[in-house]
C-alpha cells in the first residue's frame, strides 16, 4: 500500500556531546497516523506544515538561507579545526620525530606482530642451535675441517617467497574491499538524496512534490486497519469529505533513512564476524562446528539485508513513482540500488573466500620448522665468533622475522575488522559512524527545519541506537574548540 511508508514520531532525545547533529526519535510504523477529522485544522493535526512540505524546493528563500547558514557555520568550525590540526602536527625537531616514530614502530611490532608462533619458533631455533653447537665434532672444528653453514636458497624458496605472494594477494583483496565499501557508501548517499530531494515539477505545468496529496482510498484502508488495532469494528467512514492531506515527505525520507541505517549496521555486524576459514576450521570436528555456526549466522544476517532491506528501499522508489516520479529518474535510482547490492555481494565474497589455504598452510609449517633446520649455520656463526650467545641471537632473529611476516599475512587475510587493527578495514567506523554522520548532514541540508533524529532499534524496544555512535577518532579538544566558537 503506497500510503503506508511513513514513520511515527515519538519523544525527542539528545545524543550526547560527541554528536553535533540533530536527531529525531522515530519508529517504523505499519501505517501513517490517521487522517484529521473534517472539523479539525489540517495544519495543526498534520505533522507537516505548508513550509516543510515544500522544503525541498530550491526557490524557497527561507529554506535556502537556512542551508547557507548551516554550511557557513560548519565551514567556519572546520577552518578552526584545520588551523588547530596544522598547529598540533607541526614538529620542528626532526630528531624528536625520528625517536617518536622509532619508539612507535617497536611498540606496534611487539603488540601486533608477536604471536604464539614467534615464541615457539624462537624456542625451537635456540634449542636446535645449542644442540648443534655442543654436539659438533671438536677435533674437526679445531682443524677447520667442519663447516656447518647451509645454503639459504631453501629458506628463501620455502618461506619468504610464499609469504610475500600471500601478502600481495591479501593486500589486493583489501583494496578490492575498500573499493566495494566506497561504492556502497556513495550509492547509499545518492539514494537518500534522490528520495528526499528530487522534484519532478515544472514551472506552470506540474506541481511535483508540492502538489502531491494522499490518495483517499489509501487513507481509508489505513484508517480501517488502525481502528481494528485500537479495538474498533473497522466500519467504513466517509473520507471524501476530509480536506486533502499533503504527503509527509519528511516521513518518507526518514523511513528510507531508517532502512539505510539498519542496512549499514547489519552489514557492519556481518563483516566484523570472526573468520570461518582458518586451518582448524577445516581439520578438526570442533573447528567445523565453529565454522558452521559463524557461516550460518553471517548468512542469516546478510540475507536479511540483501533481500529484506533492499526490498524496502525499492518499495520507497515505487512510492515515488506512484506519486508522479518520471520513469527515467526512477531508473537512475534503481541503478544506485543495484550498485548498493553489487557492492554488498562483492564484500560478502571477499569475506567468505580467502587466499589459497594450501599456501598459507605451507607458510605456517615452514616458518616454524625451517629455522631450527638451519641450526648448524647458527652454530657455525657461534664457533666463528666464539660466542654461543651471538649464534643464538642470530637464530632467534631469523625465526622472529619469519613468524612476524606470517602474522602479517594472517592479519591481512580478513580485511574487515571490528575496531582498530594494523591494516584492516574498521567497518564499525565506516558503516556505523561515518555513514551515519553523512546521512545526518544530508538530512540537515534537505530538511533544515525538521525535528531532531535518533534512530530506535525497532518498534517494540525502547532502546535507542545512535547514542553510542562515537568515533574512535573523536577528539575532545576539537569539540571544545567548536563549542567555544
Amino acid at each position: 500500500m503506497h500510503a503506508s511508508y511513513g514513520i511515527r514520531s515519538a519523544k525527542i532525545m539528545s545524543d550526547g556531546e560527541h554528536n553535533s547533529m540533530k536527531n529525531v526519535v522515530f519508529e517504523e510504523a505499519a501505517s501513517p497516523a490517521s487522517p484529521p477529522s473534517s472539523g479539525a485544522d489540517s495544519s495543526a493535526t498534520s505533522p507537516l506544515s505548508t513550509t516543510t512540505a515544500i522544503s525541498t524546493s530550491p526557490y524557497l528563500h527561507k529554506v535556502t538561507t537556512r542551508r547557507h547558514e548551516f554550511l557557513h557555520e560548519s565551514q567556519t568550525n572546520n577552518n578552526l579545526l584545520e588551523s588547530n590540526a596544522l598547529k598540533i602536527s607541526s614538529h620542528k625537531s626532526k630528531v624528536f620525530v625520528f625517536l617518536w616514530d622509532l619508539y612507535s614502530a617497536f611498540r606496534l611490532f611487539g603488540v601486533l606482530l608477536i604471536s604464539m608462533e614467534t615464541f615457539v619458533g624462537c624456542a625451537l631455533t635456540i634449542g636446535a642451535t645449542l644442540l648443534a653447537y655442543y654436539m659438533s665434532p671438536k677435533v674437526a672444528v679445531s682443524e677447520e675441517q667442519w663447516d656447518g653453514t647451509l645454503p639459504t636458497i631453501l629458506l628463501s624458496f620455502a618461506t619468504v617467497t610464499p609469504l610475500i605472494q600471500s601478502i600481495s594477494m591479501a593486500f589486493n583483496r583489501r583494496e578490492a574491499a575498500l573499493r566495494g565499501l566506497a561504492s556502497y557508501r556513495s550509492a547509499m548517499y545518492h539514494i537518500y538524496m534522490a528520495q528526499a530531494s528530487w522534484d519532478w515539477g515544472e514551472c506552470g505545468k506540474k506541481g511535483g512534490r508540492r502538489s502531491c496529496v494522499e490518495n483517499t482510498d489509501d487513507l481509508k484502508s489505513v484508517q480501517e486497519v488502525e481502528e481494528v488495532k485500537e479495538g474498533g469494528d473497522g466500519s467504513e467512514e466517509d473520507t471524501t469529505t476530509l480536506p486533502p492531506k499533503p504527503i509527509d515527505w519528511i516521513n518518507h525520507a526518514d523511513n528510507l533513512l531508517c532502512q539505510l541505517i539498519h542496512l549499514s549496521d547489519s552489514l557492519s555486524h556481518y563483516l566484523a564476524l570472526p573468520t570461518a576459514s582458518r586451518t582448524h576450521h577445516r581439520a578438526t570436528k570442533l573447528g567445523e562446528r565453529e565454522a558452521k555456526t559463524l557461516v550460518f549466522t553471517g548468512r542469516k544476517i546478510f540475507a536479511l539485508n540483501a533481500a529484506g532491506r533492499i526490498f524496502m528501499i525499492s518499495q520507497l522508489t515505487e512510492a515515488l513513482k506512484y506519486r508522479g516520479l518520471p520513469g527515467n529518474e526512477a531508473s537512475r535510482i534503481r541503478q544506485w540500488e543495484q550498485y548498493l547490492s553489487v557492492s554488498m555481494e562483492n564484500m560478502r565474497l571477499i569475506k567468505e573466500y580467502r587466499t589459497p589455504q594450501s599456501l598459507r598452510l605451507f607458510g605456517r609449517v615452514f616458518t616454524l620448522l625451517l629455522p631450527p633446520l638451519y641450526a648448524t649455520s647458527f652454530a657455525q656463526t657461534a664457533i666463528d665468533t666464539e660466542s654461543i650467545v651471538f649464534g643464538c641471537i642470530i637464530g632467534a632473529v631469523t625465526s622472529l622475522a619469519l613468524t612476524s611476516l606470517f602474522e602479517a599475512v594472517r592479519q591481512l587475510e580478513d580485511p574487515f575488522a571490528r575496531g582498530f587493527t594494523f591494516d584492516g578495514i574498521d567497518v564499525t567506523e565506516e558503516l556505523q559512524v561515518l555513514a551515519y554522520e553523512e546521512l545526518m548532514v544530508a538530512r540537515s541540508m534537505v530538511f533544515p527545519d525538521a525535528e531532531e533524529f535518533v534512530l530506535k532499534e525497532d518498534t517494540k524496544a525502547k532502546k535507542a541506537v545512535g547514542l553510542d555512535r562515537k568515533s574512535r577518532h573523536y577528539c575532545e579538544d576539537c569539540a571544545r574548540i567548536i563549542k567555544a566558537s
